[in-house]
């Protein structure tokens, strides 16, 4: 079976940031795929006609061009949009990864479902895209990595469309539910604290890793990060 993997990037992200981890993936053997996601800079769309529906399907044309089911990894909020692509089109994905990811509940969930409580939204500037500044980014995102990564980091950084972080994902015990489903939690991460998201996983998982690391571990920690989705293929 190809060893096929499509990474999905969190809020305010490109497919960019996975320039550390991607040709890790690549040297074990692995097809990597990290499109851009509708709205986000290189793929423009006006906010108001972005939303999770519209990821999902961003990710369902980009697994339709590899040869073969794909592993999918949502980082962050796309967490959300990997599920509704799995309840969608249960059958081009092997296996979901949840990386320091928002999970939802099965039924309509929406991110209020899988938020930490208490996180502020004081720092995000909000329109019709949010904002954030580049110094909470590199506090909140990047908070393990290089200043020099954290540089690099807060660069690529996009806009943000609203309507996808309002919307409700469905899903069902049939597809979602039956799916296999990994996490990987992050023990310094700052937007979703690992206590929380042990705590509150919403979802049955077949395992569960930590990095030590903040809530970006393709920067951090790319070479460990890489090592748990290669034990995650190789599971039985």
């Amino acid at each position: 079976m190809p060893k096929n993997i499509i990474l999905i990037h969190g809020a305010f992200h490109t497919g960019e940031c996975w320039f550390m981890l991607k040709p890790l993936l690549e040297e074990r053997g692995f097809t990597v795929r990290t499109p851009t996601l509708r709205g986000q800079q290189g793929n423009p769309r006006h906010p108001l006609l972005v939303t999770m529906g519209g990821y999902a399907r961003d990710i369902i044309a980009c697994a339709h061009e590899l040869d073969g089911p794909s592993l999918l990894l949502g980082h962050s909020l796309a967490g959300f949009a990997i599920s509704m692509a799995a309840e969608m089109r249960t059958e081009l994905f092997t296996r979901l990864i949840y990386l320091a990811a928002a999970v939802p509940k099965l039924g309509k969930s929406s991110l209020l479902d899988a938020a930490p409580p208490n996180k502020s939204s004081s720092d995000i500037k909000i329109r019709l895209a949010a904002s954030i500044p580049p110094e909470v980014a590199k506090a909140e995102f990047y908070n393990c990595c290089t200043s020099e990564i954290q540089e690099m980091a807060v660069a690529l950084l996009s806009p943000q469309p609203i309507l996808p972080l309002l919307g409700k994902v469905k899903s069902t015990a049939g597809k979602l539910g039956a799916a296999e489903k990994y996490a990987i939690l992050c023990s310094q991460d700052r937007m979703m604290p690992i206590e929380h998201a042990l705590v509150h996983p919403n979802q049955q998982f077949h395992s569960v890793q930590t990095l030590d690391t903040d809530h970006s571990p393709f920067l951090s920690q790319p070479r460990a990060l890489a090592d748990a989705i290669e034990r995650i293929a190789s599971a039985a």
